[in-house]
């Protein structure tokens, strides 16, 4: 297992509106907790809302993206983004020593919870609503103009 204090290459990017995601983690070696304080940050995309974590913009962008740990390499294009690669991302990185066991399993959690929000544009709505979904469905348009 390696120590705590160990770093390894990670960069993490995903474009959101007009690239809003924060540059903090791109092409850096970081500590496993170092990654895991970026994946929970607040992505400040729902000002005045607080709690919008870099790890669901990563999981339900609709734009590309990329995440890359060591020699793995995720990448995404317009409407790919997935939960399953952030998932698998937090796998390699906890199999490598780099999570506790507590942060690992936050971090699973919040892979859930954005499983269940689904769609970047619903984010707002989550927080909004003591972190429960809206069930009424935007248009795509009606998405895009709320946010602009």
């Amino acid at each position: 297992m390696i120590g705590t204090h160990e770093k390894a290459f990670v960069s993490l990017f995903v474009k959101i509106f007009t690239n809003n995601f924060s540059e903090e983690m791109i092409d850096r070696y970081a500590t496993g907790k170092e990654i895991y304080d970026f994946l929970l940050k607040d992505a400040k995309c729902c000002l005045p809302l607080r709690g919008d974590c870099n790890l669901w913009y990563l999981g339900c962008s609709e734009k590309f993206g990329s995440i890359i740990y060591r020699n793995r390499v995720w990448n995404w294009s317009f409407g790919e983004a997935s939960f399953d690669n952030v998932e698998q991302f937090v796998n390699a990185v906890y199999q490598d020593g780099l999570f506790t066991e507590k942060q690992y399993q936050r971090l699973l959690k919040k892979i859930e919870e954005g499983r269940a929000i689904g769609d970047m544009y619903k984010i707002a709505d989550y927080l909004s609503c003591g972190n429960k979904p809206k069930s009424k469905q935007k248009t795509i348009i009606e998405k895009e103009n709320s946010y602009v």
